[in-house]
């Protein structure tokens, strides 16, 4: 029976929410770099390590019987960042958690280790394929390495592969949206009906939910993703809407959208600013893609529970 889980990445967009999901069941031990603010995570345990570097973890999960790893770095990264985070922190985990004799380990992936493949159904037996994308690709690599250090050490390990997420405490897709769409440089990739790729971080955190609380998820791979999301066209629509925004029904195609985010990355470098366009949003949105949840509805009983227009409004009214 689980009874105390240390959970990496508490204090990032999904962690806080997984934190709020699982703390009257359990009891957490939260990993926050050293300088990370502990607000708004109550009265759990807080301590104070940074996965890239192994020693600063030592000892820190001795006595807890599950961890459950959510640091890492997300969508457009540098590949010094991801390498360093996504892979050499995932390996310094797993590791200081077979050292401490830890018996499960959920594993926080990501959908962009299928290589963006679009118009087919996608299931969790794909191939996984890397497209010389940092954010992808170290996530390839951080999964096989998790599952040999598992096999290795006999851990019974779940993997979880989300979309993107949105919802309360996102910092990055809304306020991205919200901006472009203001300033009225938004474009529709495509003839935006292809559908909108993003998962409430409620459903996620309820995913990790369900795989502590079903056996039937030890050692198996579950895709976490909303199915009946509406199109780009419709959402825009709303959320302009919502916004009190006109809608802008301006469109770019892919390829063009591929090469302006490949020049807007390539001057940031020395802007030392973020792209507005990276070429990981123009793949994420872009094109249509069909990552089946068949497996996480039988095995798990995951059910996305929060529609992606109302959620967006939801977030919207509080920010």
């Amino acid at each position: 029976m689980i009874k105390k889980i240390f959970v990496t990445g508490a204090s990032g967009f999904i962690g806080r929410n997984v934190v709020k999901r699982l703390k009257d069941n359990y009891e957490l031990t939260l990993l926050l770099p050293p300088e990370e603010s502990s607000i708004g995570l109550g009265d759990q345990n807080i301590v104070r390590g940074d996965i890239t570097r192994s020693r600063s973890l030592a000892g820190l999960i001795k006595g807890h019987d599950t961890v459950i790893h959510m640091a890492g770095a997300v969508g457009h990264q540098s590949w010094r960042n991801c390498l360093s985070i996504n892979v050499d922190g995932s390996r310094n985990v797993i590791r200081q958690a077979a050292k401490a004799g830890v018996i499960r380990f959920i594993h926080m992936s990501s959908v962009s280790v299928y290589g963006r493949i679009p118009e087919i159904k996608i299931t969790e037996d794909q191939p996984l394929k890397k497209i010389r994308d940092p954010y992808g690709d170290s996530k390839i690599i951080a999964e096989n390495l998790v599952r040999r250090y598992a096999e290795k050490n006999r851990i019974d390990l779940t993997v979880l592969r989300p979309t993107a997420v949105y919802g309360e405490g996102d910092n990055k897709f809304l306020p991205k949206l919200i901006e472009n769409l203001k300033t009225g440089k938004f474009r529709i990739m495509g003839d935006g009906s292809q559908e909108v790729d993003l998962v409430n971080v409620v459903d996620v955190a309820e995913a990790v939910y369900l795989s502590l609380l079903r056996p039937e998820s030890i050692g198996q791979t579950y895709n976490i993703a909303n199915v009946k999301n509406p199109s780009w066209n419709r959402f825009l629509r709303e959320i302009s809407a919502e916004l009190e925004l006109p809608y802008n029904n301006k469109h770019i195609s892919y390829k063009m959208a591929y090469r302006v985010a490949g020049l807007m990355e390539f001057f940031s470098v020395f802007s030392n600013k973020p792209p507005r366009l990276s070429r990981y949003t123009v793949r994420l949105v872009g094109k249509q893609y069909n990552y089946s949840i068949e497996k996480a509805s039988k095995e798990l009983g995951f059910e996305p529970s929060i529609k992606l227009i109302e959620g967006m409004k939801e977030c919207i009214k509080n920010i």
